[in-house]
């Protein structure tokens, strides 16, 4: 009895994750597409980024392309970079615009996208 009780729990708690799992990807997915916009107040260069599962594909900064080393993504935030020469964190403002950040060797930025 203690036994079938035991494993009822388990397949339940199973279950739960495996929804959550479920759920969460779908929201991740939000992301995908292509994002266009710009850094910079006095100076603007236009940005894309490319997404694809919730993980970045391609960025590119001046038609400059970067190489992307890491990407952490919720359903409201997506951080990208590579750790050592820049990081952006995007926030969304909405279903297909997000506010941009960028902290790299020539300091901090910021910037507006939408999707398209």
């Amino acid at each position: 009895m203690k036994f079938g009780r035991t494993l009822s729990l388990a397949v339940l708690a199973m279950s739960v994750f495996i929804s959550t799992q479920a759920a969460l990807a779908d929201d991740l997915s939000a992301w995908d597409g292509n994002w266009k916009g710009t850094f910079g107040a006095r100076v603007v260069w236009p940005i894309s980024i490319s997404v694809a599962k919730g993980q970045v594909v391609t960025f590119s900064e001046g038609g400059a392309p970067f190489d992307v080393r890491f990407t952490k993504a919720t359903p409201t935030t997506l951080e990208f970079g590579d750790n050592l020469h820049y990081v952006v964190k995007l926030t969304k403002t909405g279903a297909t615009s997000a506010s941009a950040r960028v902290r790299g060797r020539h300091g901090v930025g910021t910037g507006v996208l939408t999707k398209g």
